[in-house]
């Protein structure tokens, strides 16, 4: 009997660390009334100026980001003072789930919230070609700060590493208690180690206790200076930004190399905690049917966690009614896998430019020219103009030597780049007059940490990139 009480306790003690290492529990603070009326007021204004002139396109912004690493010595790679490529590649998975194209996007189901939009009368605008609620591009993008803030050339982009025994910082994995660890990072790390908020999204990553249920807080954004404006959870000079887990840090599937907390690890907890960073709230809005203020998105009962399957708990709500399609699991605020979260919507679209416009911390990002423009990274799919050939290269992934072959039907100057997943040039492999006919240009990245880049073809005419995977 002794024994099988053992085995029952050991079931329950890894199924509960399966879940919790699965699923991203959020900290962030629940916005006041206060702060969500005067955001409205922000939003109805926003949504003036688009109706009035029907062809304006969101505003294109890009926000440098600064990883603060806090380790307590140990070697660069080794948790929690982890690789510049796993972090980089949760630069890649925000710009992928921002722009609506991030990992398993693909999987959404072809009816998915078709009732839905037609219940609530959505707008075209928040529709796809299907019907479906629609999975929104923000046109938000992030790349790894340059330069520090006197100006200097960072020899790592948008890593700070800090010891925190050199500052005298008690361990954050000491905090059992989620109020504890929030306090100890706004009142004591926070302050001593943040870069101006006016010109970098600052993100903190750091060791954690085993018995913390969540594994990132953000700030919200403030909507004012004013003394008395300020609220709940609002970000301050001293405290604005993100924190996360660093083993929830990038993705297993792009930067396979790097430490997760799980396999099943895709970045999606700085997913949505840049969601609350620019003024999301919570799918299921922190109550029971509750309204996130945002009319695509259908009530939930609660948070989801695991890998739900659609349509999920139709009903659950009456006021409106989520049935008959259910809960939106799929959306990055809500706590379900990263693997099965692919999807912002129009209406939190909107939310985050009111955010980037408005908010004194967040409306000058990406001014003061601390990093370079993000390639876009939709661009495997453009055509190529008659008499050239597919370009590509081989092998595909590789290690450390890739051949990039292409065909030009006449002779033409050609620019061809490589780039990493930040839109960071890191090599020139042609810049000269080539003739007509069929070429082949080695890369050797024995330098380069493994990762996804970019290979960029230019001529008068035309301008190619590509995708390419470097796994060592």
């Amino acid at each position: 009997m002794l024994n099988i009480l053992r085995y029952i306790l050991l079931i329950l003690v890894f199924t509960y660390s399966a879940y919790s290492q699965e699923n991203n529990f959020c900290g962030t603070e629940i916005p006041s009334q206060q702060w969500e009326n005067i955001f409205s007021s922000l939003i109805n204004d926003f949504k003036k100026t688009h109706e009035q002139n029907s062809s304006q396109q969101f505003t294109e912004y890009t926000i440098p980001v600064i990883f603060h690493v806090i380790h307590s010595g140990q070697s660069v790679g080794t948790f929690p003072n982890i690789l510049q490529a796993q972090i980089s590649s949760q630069v890649t998975v925000l710009n992928q789930d921002y722009a609506g194209t991030g990992f398993n996007c693909n999987t959404y189901p072809v009816n998915a919230f078709i009732q839905w939009a037609i219940n609530q009368n959505l707008p075209a605008v928040n529709r796809d070609s299907l019907g479906r609620v629609k999975i929104a591009n923000i046109n938000i993008k992030f790349c790894l700060a340059e330069k520090d803030t006197s100006g200097n050339t960072l020899p790592e982009p948008g890593i700070e590493r800090i010891n925190l025994n050199s500052r005298g910082w008690v361990n954050p994995n000491t905090f059992a208690v989620p109020a504890d660890l929030r306090s100890y990072f706004d009142g004591t790390i926070k302050p001593q180690s943040i870069w101006d908020v006016r010109k970098y999204l600052n993100i903190w990553i750091s060791d954690k206790n085993a018995s913390m249920p969540f594994t990132g807080f953000s700030t919200l954004p403030p909507l004012s200076t004013l003394p008395g404006i300020s609220g709940a959870g609002e970000g301050t000079d001293s405290t604005d930004g993100i924190w996360s887990y660093s083993s929830a840090v990038g993705s297993a599937f792009i930067f396979p190399g790097g430490v997760y907390a799980s396999p099943n690890v895709r970045g999606r907890t700085i997913t949505h905690e840049a969601g609350h960073y620019l003024g999301l709230r919570h799918i299921w809005a922190d109550g029971s049917c509750l309204t996130d203020y945002c009319a695509d998105t259908p009530p939930a009962f609660t948070s989801n966690t695991g890998f739900p399957v659609y349509p999920l708990n139709p009903g659950s709500c009456s006021s409106p009614a989520n049935s008959p399609n259910g809960e939106m699991f799929m959306n990055y605020m809500d706590y379900s896998a990263d693997p099965a979260k692919y999807m912002f919507t129009y209406d939190q679209a909107v939310r985050m430019q009111t955010a980037m416009l408005n908010s004194p911390y967040r409306n000058q990002l990406g001014t003061h020219g601390l990093c370079v423009a993000v390639l876009g990274i939709n661009s495997e799919g453009n055509s190529i103009p008659e008499g050239y050939l597919l370009m590509q290269n081989y092998p595909n992934p590789f290690n450390p030597v890739t051949e990039i072959s292409f065909s030009m039907p006449g002779t033409e100057n050609i620019n061809l780049r490589i780039y990493n997943s930040l839109g960071r040039e890191i090599a020139v492999l042609l810049n000269s007059t080539i003739e007509a006919g069929y070429h082949t240009v080695n890369w050797n990245a024995a330098k380069e940490p493994s990762g996804v880049y970019y290979y960029v073809l230019s001529t008068d005419k035309i301008s190619i990139s590509r995708k390419m995977v470097l796994i060592k």
